[in-house]
């Protein structure tokens, strides 16, 4: 095989999965198909129907027929390409290539198995048979070879984009994955210095050389009998060499090196591994070497040989290997010093022979005449960078002439090696600033996607939202707020702007917000909705900032809990309430009574008269009314203790449910002139015959008045003529008031014993 693919008998197979139901997206693969058939169909010369597409193919099924259907017509050269997801079988551990409908989770059902393209590869009767996988795990195709591939089948190149525990890479924002990109721009660019025709070996060993060095996988080879070593494609940048000219019938002599056009070169290259390869191919066509390696400084401090030029059979084994920095360093210090570079003589060279530093042999007489080259002469020209450090080595062999260079000679390399330094950094500077544009363009997307996320999450949250300012003048003042908050609290979101959460909170529930933290603080309190109604809601924070250092906001949640606190507040109701009677019970009347009683006896520490005194401010708000004495000025609260005299004996004699009848009358009555005196207070029902009434903001005769009224009421007669101002019912009655200072229990032991006191004057 030493012509290109026929075009009759080439079939090119081009698959591509892009579009996943439950994977993520590879769009760059589109890209692939579109640029690899316009190459190929180029390159080749092959007609339209010569090469097959087959874009997101949906099922295992679908990818699997494709081949089969290619594989019978291809005579001469068969190519099969895949780009996508590559997944493993957790059970087998074996290389599945992904469809449309893939599932990481059923991996063995969704999509297929390598062996499915491996078979009728096998089988195809192509001389040449390519397989080109770009894909996650690729090279576990390797091992998926059958042994009768293995012994029998002549003519098989496998190229993988990554080890077989490796991915392959997609970078965001290029239009080609990172494997099929650096192949197709090798492909459509060619190998200047190169032959005419590039093999496969050739490509490959360049495509290693660009992918590691921009810290992209390493691609793999498998290669059965020689293919890699035939011609593949036309090698674009192919010079022919100029013919030969006589002049007296003797030849010229040798071209003086072109060190101004090799340098220029060197800067012309794109990328790191455009530079390096510059590097060696105008060592070779610019100094006239045949052999020519570009040793680089890797971050470990060993050299890798990155580029070499001038044999594909030493580059192919060369490129990529390491030698140890020791051993490099010995080198350097050995030999004769050329003002820069290292002449190391065949004479001294022979203790390097076992070393790790990866070595090529070239073959030739040994020189007769003094200043010959001998074939185990070594030359290195060290680069370094403008602070001393070392970057690389460039290592020629068998000059043109064949005589070590003279003075001229080892000036125009030493300038070039110096050249070549400025170039390589050049090249990292540039390759350093792509990749930072590049994780500055992923980190503007992923901020960009993470912004979209939050806006969608905070605008169609079930639940209200609110972003608030954090500190400074405005702190508190709504930002912006979703349509749920909205629709809850009955307000536009230009309205609500005008806020601040404060303003919008029930007076009463003021103190619970201002108490909650910031970061991480729950409470419950009501918010006041247009029409003037108030409903309880329960309200999350969590501070979010614009940026790593940018101003920080306060993000609320907001949850309706309103339909809760009516359940809440039914149930406490009846658990306040006198089942009988339905007033209030003993528990819910020592509850409401301590709520209005706070610990100083005056106003914060004061006087009476301090505290009138003391300038009140525009405008506060005080849930609590401090409860003074009648003869102060200010709140008071009286509490009337009734008892119902012999009243166990009116249950003797009428029964229990006449005095179950009684009290509840009582209650009734109760109830109605307490509201009749139009006075705000509570009756309840305590220890069976005993009922206590609070009321509010009376003075003492409007208090005594009251409570004569309320013994008036037991004794009036109930419905059915019975009455109760015989000797079975009559009430006896104290009044007290509760100050502050003082406790509920206080108050009510207090009247208690008033009350039992006079009972017993009454009795006696």
């Amino acid at each position: 095989m030493t012509e290109l693919p026929d075009p009759a008998g080439t079939r090119v197979l081009l698959i591509g999965a892009s579009e996943f139901t439950s994977l993520d997206g590879l769009p760059a693969v589109a890209g692939n198909l579109t640029l690899l058939r316009e190459l190929f169909m180029k390159s080749w010369n092959l007609p339209p129907r010569h090469v097959t597409v087959v874009a997101n193919p949906s099922v295992p099924r679908d990818l699997s027929r494709a081949v089969q259907e290619v594989v019978d017509a291809a005579t001469d050269t068969l190519l099969v390409y895949y780009a996508g997801h590559g997944l493993l079988d957790p059970r087998t551990g074996k290389l599945h290539l992904a469809t449309e409908t893939s599932d990481r989770a059923s991996v063995h059902d969704t999509a297929t198995p390598y062996e499915w393209i491996r078979w009728p590869v096998e089988k195809s009767p192509a001389m040449r048979r390519i397989v080109i996988l770009d894909c996650c795990y690729s090279a576990r195709a390797f091992g998926a070879q059958s042994a009768a591939a293995a012994l029998e089948v002549d003519g098989t190149y496998l190229l993988a984009a990554a080890a077989e525990t490796a991915v392959a890479l997609s970078p965001p924002g290029e239009p080609l994955t990172a494997f099929t990109g650096e192949l197709v721009t090798l492909m459509k660019e060619g190998v200047p210095g190169g032959p005419e025709y590039l093999d496969l070996d050739t490509l490959f060993t360049r495509l290693r050389t660009r992918l590691v060095t921009r810290d992209r996988p390493e691609p793999h080879r498998l290669c059965r009998n020689q293919l890699g070593q035939a011609p593949f494609i036309r090698n674009p940048a192919y010079i022919p060499p100029p013919e030969p000219t006589l002049a007296g019938g003797a030849p010229q002599a040798p071209e003086p090196p072109r060190t101004d056009q090799a340098v220029a070169e060197i800067y012309t290259a794109r990328s790191l591994a455009d530079t390096l390869q510059a590097i060696a191919d105008a060592a070779v066509s610019g100094f006239g070497y045949e052999l020519a390696a570009v040793n680089l400084v890797r971050p470990d401090g060993d050299l890798v040989v990155a580029a070499l030029a001038g044999s594909p059979a030493a580059e192919a084994l060369l490129t990529g290997r390491v030698g140890s920095r020791a051993s490099w360093e010995r080198r350097l210090a050995m030999g004769e010093d050329w003002d820069g570079l290292r002449f190391i003589p065949h004479t001294e060279g022979w203790v390097l022979t076992d070393d790790d530093v990866p070595q090529w042999h070239t073959e030739g007489p040994v020189p007769e005449q003094e200043g010959g080259w001998h074939p185990e002469d070594r030359l290195y020209a060290p680069m370094y960078s403008p602070q001393g450090e070392l970057i690389g080595v460039i290592s020629v062999d068998r000059p043109g002439d064949g005589r070590r260079p003279g003075v001229g000679g080892r000036n125009a390399l030493r300038t070039y090696a110096f050249h070549s330094a400025i170039a390589i950094s050049n090249a990292r500077l540039r390759a350093n600033m792509q990749r930072a544009l590049l994780r500055l363009e992923r980190e503007q997307q992923a901020l960009r996607a993470s912004e979209q996320s939050f806006r969608e999450a905070f605008e169609y949250a079930p639940g209200g939202m609110a972003i608030a300012e954090l500190g400074g003048d405005q702190h508190g003042r709504l930002l912006r707020t979703n349509d749920a908050l909205c629709r809850l609290l009955g307000r536009p979101a230009s309205q609500l702007r005008r806020y601040t959460l404060a303003d919008l909170v029930h007076p009463e529930d003021v103190g619970v917000l201002l108490s909650t933290p910031a970061e991480g603080g729950r409470a419950e309190l009501r918010l006041g909705r247009r029409d003037g109604s108030y409903v309880w809601v329960s309200v999350s924070h969590s501070v979010v900032a614009d940026t790593s250092d940018g101003p920080r906001f306060l993000l609320t949640h907001v949850e309706d809990i309103e339909e809760r606190k009516h359940r809440e507040y039914a149930l406490e109701e009846r658990a306040s309430r006198d089942e009988l009677t339905g007033l209030l019970s003993e528990s819910e009347l020592r509850l409401r009574l301590g709520r209005q009683l706070c610990e100083n006896e005056n106003q914060n520490g004061e006087t009476a008269a301090e505290a009138e005194a003391r300038p009140q401010p525009a405008y506060t708000y005080d849930p609590h009314r401090h409860k003074r004495l009648p003869t102060e000025r200010g709140s008071t609260l009286a509490l009337l203790h009734l008892g119902i005299d012999a009243f166990k004996a009116y249950n003797a004699r009428h029964g229990l449910g006449a005095g179950d009848a009684a009290l509840t009358e009582i209650a009734h009555r109760l109830r109605e002139e307490l509201a009749s005196w139009d006075a705000d207070g509570e009756v309840a029902r305590i220890r069976g015959d005993e009922f206590v009434v609070l009321a509010h903001d009376l003075d003492a005769t409007r208090a005594e008045a009251l409570a004569a009224r309320l013994r008036e009421c037991v004794r009036r007669p109930v419905d059915g003529g019975a009455a109760f101002g015989g000797v079975a019912l009559d009430a006896t009655g104290v009044l007290c008031w509760a100050t502050c200072g003082t406790s509920a229990d206080q108050v009510l032991r207090r009247s208690k014993e008033l009350l039992h006191g006079r009972k017993a004057l009454r009795t006696d």
